[in-house]
C-alpha cells in the first residue's frame, strides 16, 4: 500500500499534486492506495480515504527517493514534498481518472465560445512567503497573452480567476479586457468554481501556480495552455529563490522544483505540456 498520513502543507494546488502523486504509484505498482482526509474530498468526487496501516516499518518515499531510483517500495508513506517536482516522472495514467471535479463545483463553459481561463496569482507571492516576489507575473505579461490568444481564435470568453483582485496585474488584465471589448467574467471567491472553471477551459494563460498546473491535466483534454518565459527562465537559469544562498540540501530541493519547469519548456509530457511560452 502506498499511503499519504499527512498531507503536504502547501496549499490547494500542491495538495491535488500530492493525491495525484500517490494515485500514480499506487497504480503503477499495482498495490491499494491510502489518502486522509483533506479538502478534495469535498471538491472532487470518488477519492479514496484512509485505511489502516498494518505493516509496522514506515517507509517514507522522499522527493529523492522517487525521483532517483525506479526500485520503489510499493508499502510506504508518500512524503509531504513529492508534488510538481515528480509529476512528470511518475504520471503516468491519464489524471482524470483519479480526479473528477464534485458535480457539485463542476462548471458548464458555453460551448460556441473559446473558453479562456486567466490565473493571476498575488498575496502569496508578494512578501517571504512568496521567495521575495520570485513568482511574479507582470501585466504586461497576461495583457500580451490576450493579445495572442485574440491573433488566434474568434469568439472567446475569458475567466479571471484570482486570490488578489488588489493586485495590478489584475487590474491592469481587467482594463486590457475592456479596452478592447473583450467579454469576460471574474471568477469566484470559492476556490473550487475557480479551479473547476480554469479545468474545464480550452485555453489557459497560467501563473506559476500549482493551482493552474493541477487544472491544466484536470477536466477537460488538450487545453492549450501558455506561460511566461521570463519565469521560465528564472527557472532555465536556477536563479536563487532569495537574494541569499540557501543551505546546500535547501537548494538540491529547490532545483528539484525549478526542474519541474525546465522540463516543462522541453516538451513536459502528454499530460501537462505547454502550448506557447510569451
Amino acid at each position: 500500500m502506498i499511503r499519504i498520513d499527512k498531507m503536504t502543507a502547501g496549499r490547494f494546488g500542491n495538495r491535488v499534486l500530492h493525491y495525484n502523486n500517490l494515485m500514480q504509484l499506487a497504480t503503477t505498482l499495482n498495490t491499494d492506495a491510502s489518502c486522509v482526509f483533506w479538502e478534495g474530498h469535498e471538491c472532487f468526487s470518488d477519492l479514496v480515504g484512509q485505511t489502516d496501516w498494518e505493516n509496522p516499518v514506515d517507509t517514507v518515499l522522499d522527493w529523492k527517493t522517487v525521483l532517483g531510483s525506479d526500485d520503489i517500495s510499493d508499502n510506504a508513506q508518500l512524503g509531504s514534498y513529492c508534488l510538481h517536482n515528480v509529476f512528470l516522472k511518475v504520471t503516468k495514467t491519464d489524471p482524470r481518472q483519479f480526479i473528477k471535479v464534485n458535480e457539485k463545483y463542476k462548471r458548464n463553459l458555453p460551448e460556441d465560445k473559446v473558453n479562456v481561463g486567466i490565473h493571476i496569482r498575488g498575496t502569496d507571492i508578494l512578501g517571504a512567503d512568496g521567495n521575495q516576489g520570485r513568482e511574479i507575473h507582470s501585466p504586461d505579461y497576461y495583457k500580451n497573452a490576450i493579445d495572442v490568444v485574440e491573433s488566434e481564435f474568434e469568439n472567446t470568453k475569458y475567466y479571471i480567476c484570482t486570490d488578489d483582485t488588489d493586485f495590478i496585474s489584475f487590474k491592469e488584465t481587467v482594463k486590457h479586457l475592456s479596452i478592447n471589448g473583450i467579454e469576460y467574467e471574474v471568477g469566484s471567491p470559492n476556490h473550487f468554481i475557480d479551479f473547476a472553471t480554469l479545468s474545464e477551459c480550452d485555453v489557459i494563460i497560467a501563473s506559476s501556480s500549482t493551482f493552474t498546473v493541477a487544472a491544466g491535466f484536470t477536466g477537460k483534454k488538450n487545453k492549450k495552455i501558455i506561460h511566461s518565459m521570463e519565469w521560465i527562465q528564472r527557472n532555465l537559469d536556477h536563479t536563487l529563490w532569495h537574494p541569499y544562498d540557501d543551505p546546500k540540501e535547501t537548494r538540491k530541493w529547490q532545483l528539484s522544483y525549478d526542474n519541474f519547469w525546465t522540463d516543462l519548456y522541453e516538451g513536459g509530457n502528454e499530460f501537462y505540456h505547454a502550448w506557447k511560452f510569451i
